[in-house]
């Protein structure tokens, strides 16, 4: 394998490179104040997938925006808790959006699939300030069905200096023999594959698995909660279980009927296997090209309390009419600082980014 260490290069998203340096402005020119009062809402809702220690994988690292260390969880803690936030359930925080009782904002932690290293990580530092949180389980995981092929682009990608993969009815190559490169590579594959209908995407990522040595079912195996867990969890006093689908399909490629099937029997198998209600679902992919007002209305009749996007934003009165379409604020693994976390809930960024709107619920 080739040297991927060359100098100036950077796997950080160009989006995140841009981004950055914009919301360091608001944040030390203390412009991000004044919009506070106005766009701060009522609380939010944050939202995880895995916490798990820093790791020493290298410079090609596309996933670890997923990530966010144990540390950095508890100082988020430390901080909305001096900040004199209240952190809640799920349902706690419908029913302070319902009966309009916003006397202190509130937060809520959620993390997203379920994760072994939700357990492993996440979970003591909960334990240790009793903060309650919510864990979405896509039921691929603990079944040990899941292709998750993000991980395993990434691992292909950084085990070749060169792949060819199908993508849709032509063959790609790619040469991978640089940090810069593998990138490039990376991004472009992962895109792709993000825009396919479910059964051409299937179909792609098969293909690729065919061609190189990666067994998908026994790195789902070793990424996933069990079913004992998940149930040892629920049965804690702090986690509240809520739906994630059974594929983690983007909804929007769906047919009704398909969505209807997917939450519902999601929700039922958790229910089964834990003996835990189920009152709260999260969107697969949960952005506005994934999840939009079709969705929307078919999970709202389904019966769930709650259910959440990954749109960026924070919660205001005014979400109690779109309570299956509530955003959330990102722990991102690109923005371990208490300074970003600061940010999004004044609601600066994301009050610049939408035009000074609100909500974002169509």
């Amino acid at each position: 394998m080739a040297d991927t260490a060359r100098r100036g290069e950077s796997t950080m998203p160009l989006k995140t490179q841009l981004m950055r340096p914009a919301m360091d402005v608001l944040y030390y020119t203390g412009t991000y104040r004044l919009f506070k009062p106005a766009f701060g809402g009522v609380g939010a809702i944050f939202m995880l997938h895995h916490v798990r220690p820093a790791d020493r994988r290298g410079p090609f690292s596309p996933n670890r925006i997923l990530e966010v260390t144990p540390e950095f969880l508890e100082e988020t803690i430390q901080w909305v808790l001096a900040q004199n936030y209240q952190i809640v359930t799920l349902d706690e925080a419908q029913r302070r959006l319902v009966e309009k009782d916003f006397q202190r904002r509130f937060v809520c932690f959620t993390l997203d699939d379920g994760y072994l290293d939700n357990y492993l990580h996440a979970l003591p530092v909960f334990l240790k300030y009793r903060a309650p949180f919510t864990v979405y389980i896509h039921t691929g995981l603990p079944d040990g069905t899941a292709v998750l092929w993000w991980w395993l682009l990434e691992e292909i990608v950084r085990d070749n200096d060169a792949i060819a993969i199908r993508l849709r009815d032509r063959e790609v190559l790619f040469p991978t023999d640089s940090l810069h490169r593998k990138t490039r590579a990376y991004n472009r594959i992962y895109w792709a594959l993000r825009s396919m209908p479910p059964a051409v995407q299937r179909a792609s990522v098969e293909a690729m698995l065919d061609r190189y040595p990666i067994d998908p079912a026994a790195f789902c195996r070793s990424t996933a909660m069990s079913w004992d867990r998940i149930a040892e969890l629920a049965g804690g006093g702090l986690a509240t279980l809520g739906a994630h689908t059974i594929s983690h399909s983007a909804l929007s490629w769906l047919s009704p009927e398909e969505i209807r099937r997917e939450a519902a029997q999601s929700r039922a198998l958790i229910a089964e296997r834990t003996g835990a209600p189920v009152r709260h679902f999260a969107y697969p992919y949960g952005d506005s090209a994934s999840a939009s007002r079709r969705e929307f209305k078919i999970i709202r009749d389904l019966g769930f309390a709650t259910a959440t996007t990954t749109r960026k934003g924070v919660l205001f009165s005014e979400h109690a009419r779109h309570l299956e379409a509530l955003p959330r604020v990102t722990l991102h693994g690109s923005y371990q600082h208490l300074r970003y976390i600061e940010l999004y809930l004044s609601g600066a960024p994301v009050a610049l980014w939408r035009g000074f709107q609100r909500l974002d619920v169509g």
